[in-house]
C-alpha cells in the first residue's frame, strides 16, 4: 500500500488500482492519486561542465525535475570529458527507461546506444545529434540552420571581399560539422566574394583554440570575419586582441554572461543561441509521452528547436554630418532579431 499511496512505482496497475479503490472506499484521510502510472526513470548523461551551455541546460534539466510527478525520477550525470569509451560505458550502465545524452560521436557510443536502444530503453540526443546512431529521437536545434544564419549574417555584414576562419571544437560532433556546412553553403550562395580559408579544430579548450586562432590570423589582411561554431568564444576574443586585425565580423553561439559582455563592448557582432530550456524540456516530453505519462508545459512545439539571434545594435546622433561625440556611438545596446 506503502509504493501506491506515495506513487513509487513497482507495483502492477491492477494492483496498484485495487489500493486506491480500497482507500477510498475505508474513506482514508491522505490525498490520494487520481489514477496510477508506472514509475519513470530518466537519465541525463552529459559532457564537460565547465562548458556554459551545459551549465545553462544543467540547470534546466535541475527545474524541470522539480516539478515533475514524484513517480518520475530524474537523475543526472556529466562526465568531465568526451573520452568515448567512458561515456559509452556509462551509457550501458544506465538503469534508466528513458536516456537523454550528449556527447562525441564513435564507434563505441554508437554500438552502446544499440545495444541500450535494443534492450527497450529510449535514448533522445540533445545539443548535437547522432542521427546515424539507433536514437530514438533529437530534441535540439537545427545546427544547418545556425550555420546558413551565420553565413547570411557575414556575407551582410562584409564591406569588401575576403576570408572567413572558423574554428570549432572537432569533427566529431555532428552539429559543429552541420554549422560550418551551413556557413560554407551560405556564403558561397551570397557569391559576393566572401568564403572560409580555414577550419581550426580547437577541442572547446581555451588555450588551444587560442593558440590555433592566434597562428591562423598572424601575418593575414585577408580575413574580415571570424566564425566560432563552438564554446571558445573567450579564446576568440583574446585572439582578436592580439591580432592586427580592425574591427572583424565575430559571430559565435550561445547567449550567455560572456557573450552579452562581448555583444556590448562591440568585440561580438552576433551571437545565435539554441534555447537549452526548450530542449531539456521536448527531450524529458519525447520520453514521458511514450511512456503515458503526463507531459510537461511544452515551450511552443515538439522537435527540433527554434534559434534565437542577439544582434549589438549602434545607435548614433548626429549633429549635421559629425557625430556628437567625435566618431563614437552614444549610446550601445543588444537585441534580439525575429526568427
Amino acid at each position: 500500500m506503502d509504493r501506491v499511496l506515495n506513487e513509487r512505482g513497482n507495483v502492477s496497475p491492477k494492483t496498484a488500482q485495487k489500493v486506491i479503490n480500497a482507500a477510498r472506499q475505508i474513506g482514508l484521510k491522505r490525498i490520494l492519486p487520481g489514477s496510477y502510472h508506472k514509475g519513470v526513470r530518466i537519465e541525463v548523461l552529459l559532457i564537460r561542465p565547465e562548458l556554459p551551455l551545459i551549465k545553462r541546460i544543467n540547470q534546466y534539466f535541475i527545474n524541470i525535475a522539480s516539478t515533475l510527478d514524484r513517480a518520475v525520477i530524474v537523475n543526472r550525470t556529466i562526465l568531465k570529458n568526451d573520452d568515448p569509451k567512458k561515456f559509452a560505458s556509462h551509457l550501458l550502465s544506465c538503469r534508466a527507461q528513458g536516456i537523454i545524452l550528449y556527447g562525441r560521436e564513435d564507434k563505441e557510443v554508437h554500438d552502446a546506444i544499440a545495444a541500450v536502444s535494443a534492450a527497450g530503453k529510449l535514448v533522445v540526443t540533445v545539443i548535437s545529434d547522432m542521427h546515424e546512431s539507433a536514437r530514438f529521437a533529437y530534441a535540439g536545434a537545427d545546427h544547418y540552420a545556425g550555420g546558413r544564419t551565420a553565413g547570411f549574417f557575414m556575407s551582410r555584414m562584409a564591406r569588401q571581399p575576403g576570408s572567413v576562419v572558423i574554428l570549432c571544437n572537432h569533427h566529431k560532433y555532428h552539429g559543429h560539422v552541420a554549422r560550418i556546412r551551413g556557413m560554407q553553403d551560405a556564403l558561397l550562395e551570397a557569391g559576393n566574394g566572401v568564403a572560409v580559408s580555414d577550419v581550426l579544430e580547437g577541442r572547446d579548450e581555451g588555450q588551444l583554440s587560442e593558440l590555433l586562432l592566434t597562428r591562423a590570423l598572424q601575418g593575414r589582411s585577408d580575413v574580415i570575419g571570424i566564425y566560432n561554431a563552438g564554446a571558445a568564444n573567450l579564446a576568440v576574443e583574446r585572439a582578436i586582441k592580439r591580432s592586427p586585425l580592425v574591427g572583424p565580423i565575430f559571430i559565435g553561439h550561445e547567449l550567455t554572461e560572456n557573450t552579452i559582455r562581448m555583444l556590448r563592448e562591440g568585440i561580438m557582432t552576433l551571437t545565435i543561441d539554441q534555447n537549452p530550456e526548450r530542449q531539456a524540456r521536448n527531450a524529458v516530453n519525447l520520453i514521458l509521452g511514450q511512456f503515458g505519462t503526463a507531459s510537461l508545459q511544452p515551450i511552443r512545439r515538439l522537435g527540433n528547436t527554434s534559434l534565437s539571434r542577439f544582434i549589438r545594435e549602434r545607435i548614433c546622433r548626429r549633429t549635421g554630418s559629425r557625430q556628437a561625440d567625435g566618431g563614437s556611438p552614444l549610446s550601445q545596446k543588444w537585441r534580439r532579431l525575429p526568427a
